[in-house]
């Protein structure tokens, strides 16, 4: 590159960062503050919305007896399948591995009826963090909530 080159691109890095400063230094600060205007968002404005959308909303409370008695509801049905013939199953959980991950070895062992909603449960009681790696000794005739509980010890 030329002397001359060099120069015209230097020339034009000084003129770029003249207008970005411009730009900058001259413009009216209450245009930017009407950017960060937010509007809030009311409880009317949510119940609108999902009668749009035909759902509904349920606090966590009466979220958490829907999961445990469809919880119930899955454990009656599978040991009224097994007759009562429980599996002991010796569950190793190495670092790095996924709730999914787990989830999966307990179906496939038969100690779960659905990784999907074990899965689910796990991650909405809020204990996906808390699960260690380790040995752990689960059966089949246990709830997802002591499945959980002696995961997390």
């Amino acid at each position: 590159m030329t002397k001359r080159g060099i120069q015209a691109f230097a020339g034009g890095i000084i003129l770029a960062t003249a207008v970005l400063a411009s730009v900058f230094y001259l413009t009216d600060e209450d245009q930017a503050a009407a950017v960060k205007e937010q509007k809030t968002v009311t409880e009317q404005d949510v119940n609108n919305y999902l009668d749009s959308k035909k759902m509904v909303s349920v606090n966590r409370d009466e979220y958490q007896k829907l999961l445990d008695s469809k919880e119930k509801s899955l454990s009656d049905d599978s040991s009224s399948d097994s007759k009562n013939k429980v599996k002991t199953y010796k569950l190793i959980i190495k670092d790095g591995m996924s709730t999914a991950d787990v989830s999966a070895i307990l179906e496939k062992e038969g100690i779960i009826s659905s990784a999907k909603d074990f899965n689910d449960y796990v991650i909405d009681a809020g204990y996906h963090k808390e699960i260690r790696a380790g040995e752990f000794k689960v059966k089949s005739d246990m709830s997802f909530k002591k499945i959980v509980k002696t995961l997390t010890r």
